[in-house]
């Protein structure tokens, strides 16, 4: 997305691998809660002296947005969440994979998770494509922790959070994923509606997402 014409050199983008995701170490000892994962996001932030941002997340990553806007208010300025999980229990893959003893996951469970996901690839689900190349690069442990604090019950929940918040909130949903935007709307997001895209949003119509995506450009400010 950063590339798209229409968003390439509007301002600087900093593109975050979770820890144990994508290419980002994976570690033991890492409890790799949402709210471990934003504590993370929020250090990275801190050690590159960057405050005032606008922070984008799609999925879980929208849930990692949002408990970092919640816990520092001093460095998010602008949160754009792309359907991120917002209730308890809510997360069709995240409760696939936490069906698992994390055992089990990692030694045979993650395997099979990406073998489906590329057969239904080769049978013309671009989707699972994209998805199984996201997932085979997770460390199994760290997804399936990830997955189970996702889906945890907590207060105040994701969606509390995000109604709580004080900072400017844009909410893009897909049309195709058909979500309840109104107590959204109620609370005061911002929401926004991409045509011909499901939780895929960015690889359904990547045009539409950027024409979705809120234009304004936040300036960043260097910390001390």
């Amino acid at each position: 997305m950063v590339g798209h014409p229409a968003v390439a050199g509007r301002g600087r983008s900093v593109l975050v691998d979770l820890v144990g995701s994508g290419w980002s170490d994976h570690d033991d000892d890492f409890s790799h809660t949402i709210e471990a994962h934003a504590a993370v996001v929020g250090d990275l932030l801190d050690a590159l002296g960057l405050a005032r941002v606008r922070v984008v997340g799609h999925s879980l990553g929208g849930s990692v947005a949002i408990v970092l806007a919640h816990e520092r208010p001093d460095v998010v300025v602008d949160l754009v969440v792309a359907e991120p999980n917002l209730d308890p229990g809510v997360g069709t893959l995240s409760r696939l994979i936490s069906a698992f003893d994390e055992d089990d996951f990692a030694a045979t469970g993650h395997a099979r998770l990406v073998a489906e996901l590329l057969q239904e690839a080769a049978d013309g689900d671009d989707n699972a494509a994209v998805l199984a190349r996201t997932l085979r690069r997770w460390w199994s442990r760290g997804l399936h922790r990830s997955a189970v604090s996702l889906l945890a019950d907590r207060r105040p929940t994701f969606r509390e959070q995000l109604a709580a918040l004080t900072v400017a909130r844009t909410y893009i949903s897909g049309a195709l994923t058909a979500e309840d935007l109104a107590p959204l709307r109620a609370v005061g997001c911002d929401v926004r509606v991409v045509p011909s895209a499901g939780h895929a949003l960015m690889h359904d119509n990547l045009d539409g997402f950027v024409a979705a995506f809120p234009t304004e450009v936040v300036k960043f400010r260097m910390g001390p």
